[in-house]
């Protein structure tokens, strides 16, 4: 181990010597320092905490990325570029103890430049949210609704696939689509269609939800519903509502009337004591708008129960050790690619890896979407062969992707969302455990066999 830790300091003094690693660690400074203070937000409390937590975090990771890809790319390939890597394969050192002092060297660095960034990040979040700065109303949201870890539960799936199959009867019956068209490509349509429509209120009607909260909810906590919908005319104005919570046949439940626009994102607090015996909540909205219109809900994205789980420090720190976990594979891809290419070249596969990476939602798309066969003419034949085969290897890239591709973790702390361990141990498992060990035997099989030490 000593000369892994011999080899982790010459890493860490070459990166700090690099002048592109300089340049964008002053972009870092700036950034931390000169976006809060230039930048506004909306104007409200959560946009200001957004602001600090999802934009100027998110741009700091952005740039230390970018340098960990570049001072991991050079660290290997420079040695082998100057020969000073003769200096180290010449003695009783090993390519594994090369490739992990080179690692580590980045990643300590990395690790520190990190936990300084959430450390400035936290302390201007907090003196800009002190209570000398907010009135008692904006306090009470602040520590109830923003700076806290809560849990996401969404509404549970109604079974409409009987409601499903008889419109796609009726659909086929009627001569809607191509008799050729598979039942993959309609049945989705349908789908959509049918639970847009069960999940709609009519004007003055009113629909249900029923969320199967944690089996374990605080007394003294509120549940907080978030809510957006749209409307079926083009009208931006405040639309009338009612929202009710507990048991359906309870005249005493908890009840809240709102004007409110649609498009944008809402909350109430409901108190905790009308959470069913079943830990169930029903949640009832009514349409009560003076003008007829259709209130539309997506229940997977526009309604959420949230469930107080802990405090925002804590919960910041798995956020940050789960993106630390992020920035030690970015520098395993470096440090591997370093020993198989010329620093230019090493980096930019790095950075191609690297947007692959974040491009991971719409491989997925075009990894999942159907090719259809139906065209039997030569042209439309190669067209779709073509597609299937670029489809194809969407698939394979998507395979290799999905096991490291995560929503970013700074989106869910700044609307105080829960991040648990688990989610943090699956990073550091599949980025470090496995692909980390991937990058880890190509980088050493590649070295070992580099002949580095033979002359000019």
């Amino acid at each position: 181990m000593q000369a892994v830790w011999a080899i982790v300091l010459i890493s860490m003094r070459n990166a700090v010597r690099s002048k592109i690693v300089l340049v964008l660690l002053f972009f870092l400074l700036l950034t931390l320092i000169g976006l809060p203070l230039t930048v506004r937000g909306d104007g409200t409390l959560s946009g200001h905490v957004q602001l600090l937590l999802r934009y100027t975090l998110g741009l700091a990771l952005l740039i230390l990325s970018l340098a960990t890809v570049w001072a991991s790319c050079a660290a290997v390939s420079s040695d082998i570029r100057d020969r000073q890597i003769q200096l180290v394969i010449s003695k009783p050192v090993r390519a594994v103890q090369v490739w992990l002092g080179q690692w580590l060297g980045v990643s300590l660095l990395n690790g520190g430049l990190w936990v300084l960034c959430i450390l400035v990040t936290y302390g201007a979040l907090r003196w800009t949210t002190r209570p000398a700065m907010l009135s008692a109303e904006d306090q009470e949201t602040l520590a109830t609704e923003i700076l806290v870890a809560q849990r996401r539960v969404t509404p549970r799936a109604r079974d409409l696939q009987a409601e499903v199959a008889r419109e796609y009867q009726a659909a086929r019956a009627r001569g809607e689509w191509p008799p050729e068209t598979p039942t993959s490509q309609i049945w989705p349509v349908i789908e959509r269609h049918v639970s847009a429509r069960a999940n709609a209120v009519a004007p003055g009607g009113q629909n249900r939800w029923v969320f199967q909260l944690p089996r374990r909810v605080p007394p003294d906590r509120s549940l907080i519903l978030r809510y957006r919908f749209a409307v079926s005319v083009l009208d931006m104005g405040a639309i009338g509502g009612i929202w009710r919570a507990g048991p359906p046949n309870d005249p005493r439940r908890f009840r809240e009337s709102v004007r409110v626009a649609p498009l944008a994102w809402h909350s109430i607090a409901i108190p905790p004591e009308w959470v069913a015996a079943d830990s169930t909540l029903t949640v009832e909205f009514a349409n009560v708008h003076e003008r007829p219109l259709m209130v539309l809900f997506d229940p997977d994205n526009d309604l959420r129960l949230m469930v107080y789980e802990g405090g925002f420090l804590a919960n910041l720190m798995r956020a940050g050790l789960s993106l630390l976990f992020h920035l030690a594979f970015l520098s395993a891809i470096g440090i591997t690619a370093g020993t198989f290419f010329s620093i230019p070249v090493a980096a930019l596969t790095s950075f191609y890896l690297l947007l692959l990476l974040n491009a991971g939602r719409f491989v997925r798309r075009l990894a999942t979407r159907e090719v259809s066969l139906a065209d039997t003419t030569d042209a439309g034949m190669l067209e779709q062969v073509v597609a299937a085969v670029t489809q194809g290897i969407y698939r394979i890239l998507d395979i290799v992707i999905r096991p490291v591709y995560a929503e970013n973790p700074l989106d869910f702390i700044a609307v105080g969302e829960w991040i648990g361990w688990g989610e943090v141990g699956y990073q550091f498992v599949v980025k470090i455990g496995l692909y980390g060990t991937i990058l880890l035997g190509l980088g050493v099989w590649h070295l070992a066999r580099k002949e580095v030490a033979l002359p000019a």
